[in-house]
């Protein structure tokens, strides 16, 4: 089964010629976040040192980025959501759009049930700390001046730009019966996923728009940029990628879609605790630990705290088990936003 591992990581990087902030240092800050702590929350970068000239240099920028609706919040999701958070708070413009025309074609969810599950995350991540005065919550069914943009750039693309934006997943997806692949339904997801950064430049006068999405989800930028260069548009679309947090019970990543791989926001505190505390499994580093990239992740922890976890981590003695239940009890308290 396919491992998002340090491999699988260098793989990627080096094929596509991205920046690697986890193995080489990160050479620029961000609006005031410092390098150190941009290593923590991200992997890597496509030209994210050219969005954060730009931002200082006091250019119209947006960092943008999309969750799916394909079920209640696990773990990936949130992280998702903090880090989005985590910008705004430092100063930056964000949007967050919410996938529910994303679910109901990719992953052929009822339209009534992901209209209904939208209203439920906006609620969800405004009580996180997500402030609509200085940014950006929308779903893409209320937004349908998106799918004009969404036609007009359709003509810029072929079937084999949408084939080679599948995702490495593809295949386990498949197997579980949650996603048919590149076909209908899902490039009409894929392209309005694209328009979704392309509006921003191309109708909202961005000059400059910041990507940020896990990793395996990288190919989706390089569609946009195909877009931008084939059309000629005078903006620069950026691209900043996050680990995948690996799943429980042997999987990859944690898919709202497989229950058993992850954690998710309404689980009960008994059930969450015993994950944690007893099924994370065989780990060679505390960079393949699941529930070390839990705290990495979703958590409010500071890089002197996790550099403290990496090492009970990396012992594995009775440090890390009294760190495990301690992070087990802020998880809870965290994903009890949801319940409220």
């Amino acid at each position: 089964m396919l491992r998002f591992d340090d491999t699988y990581y260098r793989d990627v990087i080096q094929k596509h010629h991205y920046d690697a902030m986890d193995f080489n240092p990160i050479d620029f800050e961000l609006n005031g976040i410092s390098t150190r702590v941009l290593q923590y929350k991200w992997l890597c970068h496509y030209k994210g040192d050219i969005f954060a000239d730009a931002l200082y240099d006091g250019q119209k920028c947006i960092v943008t980025t999309g969750i799916g609706l394909s079920g209640t919040p696990h773990l990936g999701t949130l992280s998702q959501i903090l880090r989005a958070i985590f910008l705004q708070r430092a100063g930056l413009n964000v949007q967050l759009v919410l996938g529910d025309l994303d679910s109901y074609n990719a992953r052929n969810q009822p339209l009534e049930v992901v209209l209904d599950r939208a209203e439920k995350y906006k609620s969800f991540i405004r009580k996180l700390g997500f402030d609509e005065t200085k940014g950006i919550l929308r779903s893409q069914y209320n937004n349908e001046e998106i799918l004009k943009t969404a036609y007009l750039i359709a003509k810029s693309l072929k079937d084999r730009d949408f084939k080679n934006a599948e995702e490495d997943l593809s295949e386990l997806y498949q197997k579980k019966g949650i996603y048919p692949g590149i076909e209908f339904p899902v490039k009409q997801a894929i392209l309005l996923m694209t328009a979704d950064f392309i509006h921003l430049g191309k109708v909202d006068g961005y000059s400059n728009v910041l990507v940020m999405l896990g990793l395996e989800e990288h190919l989706y930028v390089q569609i946009a940029n195909k877009v931008i260069q084939r059309m000629n548009y005078p903006f620069a679309i950026s691209s900043m990628y996050s680990r995948i947090i690996k799943g429980f019970n042997g999987y990859p990543k944690m898919s709202k879609s497989i229950p058993e791989s992850s954690i998710n926001v309404s689980m009960p505190y008994e059930k969450m605790y015993n994950m944690i505390m007893n099924e994370e499994g065989q780990y060679d580093s505390p960079e393949d630990s699941v529930v070390y990239q839990m705290m990495c992740a979703v958590s409010y922890f500071t890089p002197n705290e996790l550099d403290e976890l990496y090492e009970k981590c990396k012992r594995n003695d009775e440090s890390w088990k009294k760190a495990k239940a301690e992070y087990a009890k802020i998880l809870y308290s965290i994903c009890q936003v949801w319940n409220n």
